[in-house]
């Protein structure tokens, strides 16, 4: 999923105006700078799409909560099932304009800005560790948090020990939580970079159309959330977390 928001968010950014559809930090300090410089013209597009992104985001969190509350364990699905329309519905609406008016630009960044507000809140728990696939910043921070937390474990460990201690240590690093939790983080960082690369090759040959990728592999999410419901196991259900 970490992929499919990179190259959604590559792709959108070559393909419409340059305005990225999930870095809402990058668009807010454009949108300040914009309006700084009095281009407002461009400040409107860079405060714009951060509204649907926000929609998206109530949206899938409102399915998620409304879904698990009464009961539905494939709760991802509905809302990965919506960010796919919304995906399906830009491809057909770009494709489809050949004279583009500024209202039709609003709406074209809307849809994949929706989608990924859709996809922010839904995946956001693993192994104990609150993660988003759509950006990155709170990933790379809690990639070193993990990074220098497992250092001073292994370190305490080691110090002064014997080579069999070592050894020891060493056999049961790869079960380290913290060790596991920046593995997954630097691996979301991966994914995503992997996926704007793709999506930017995938645009200049593809154009439009080069969204059926990532639309594939949130199809395949969605179908394995069916079969395995992937809802994190470790937050407890919805009716609990209210009792006072």
């Amino acid at each position: 999923m970490a992929w499919a928001a990179g190259f959604v968010d590559a792709a959108c950014w070559l393909a419409i105006e340059r305005v990225y559809t999930s870095h809402m930090t990058g668009n807010t300090a454009s949108f300040a700078r914009s309006v700084v410089e009095g281009n407002w013209s461009r400040g409107f597009l860079y405060g714009w799409v951060i509204l649907p992104f926000m929609a998206g985001l109530i949206y899938s969190a409102a399915v998620i909560k409304a879904s698990r509350r009464r009961g539905i364990h494939s709760s991802f699905s509905i809302a990965l099932t919506t960010e796919v329309l919304a995906l399906a519905a830009f491809i057909g609406l770009a494709s489809g304009s050949q004279a583009r008016g500024r209202w039709m630009v609003y709406l074209l960044l809307a849809l994949p800005a929706a989608a990924m507000g859709m996809q922010t809140v839904t995946v956001t728990r693993i192994n104990g560790l609150r993660v988003y696939t759509t950006y990155l910043t709170g990933s790379l921070s809690k990639c070193a948090e993990a990074v220098v937390d497992f250092a001073f474990w292994f370190r305490d460990r080691t110090r002064g020990r014997s080579w069999k201690r070592l050894q020891l240590v060493l056999l049961v690093t790869p079960r380290h939580k913290r060790l596991q939790h920046a593995a997954l983080t630097a691996g979301l960082w991966v994914g995503f970079f992997a996926g704007a690369t793709s999506g930017v090759w995938a645009e200049g040959r593809f154009a439009y159309a080069a969204l059926i990728a990532p639309i594939g592999v949130l199809i395949g999410a969605t179908v394995v959330d069916l079969a395995r419901p992937v809802a994190a196991a470790d937050d407890p259900p919805a009716h609990r977390q209210e009792r006072f």
